[in-house]
């Protein structure tokens, strides 16, 4: 589903508990693709999003495993850098526990 920028960052400031990344090879374009699992809390059946991130650059992560990992305030923001294919920055604003570059992003 396609929503705003809006939307996404108050999606992921309610899904604080990490349930999955993945990172992966986009074969046709040569780049690379990160999707990233955010739930309500560390219940298996508690509500989930997975939000597909395109054209990733830069990324970077810390003390991130042994055990639950929360990011507690994701913040998605549009770019005016210039560069030609990326749009938008995600940063984790509290302990800078996940940051990259991307060009699209997908909600489901």
């Amino acid at each position: 589903m396609i929503i705003s920028i809006e939307e996404l960052n108050e999606l992921l400031v309610a899904h604080t508990c990490l349930r999955g990344l993945t990172i992966q090879l986009n074969d046709e374009e040569l780049t690379y693709d990160l999707s990233l699992a955010m739930s309500v809390s560390e219940n298996y059946e508690s509500d989930a999003v997975l939000v597909r991130f395109t054209d990733v650059k830069n990324f970077s992560s810390r003390d991130i495993g042994g055990g639950l990992t929360q990011m507690m305030h994701l913040n998605v923001s549009k770019l005016n850098s210039g560069w030609e294919r990326i749009h938008y920055e995600l940063n984790e604003l509290e302990d800078n526990k996940l940051s990259f570059y991307f060009s699209s992003f997908v909600a489901d």
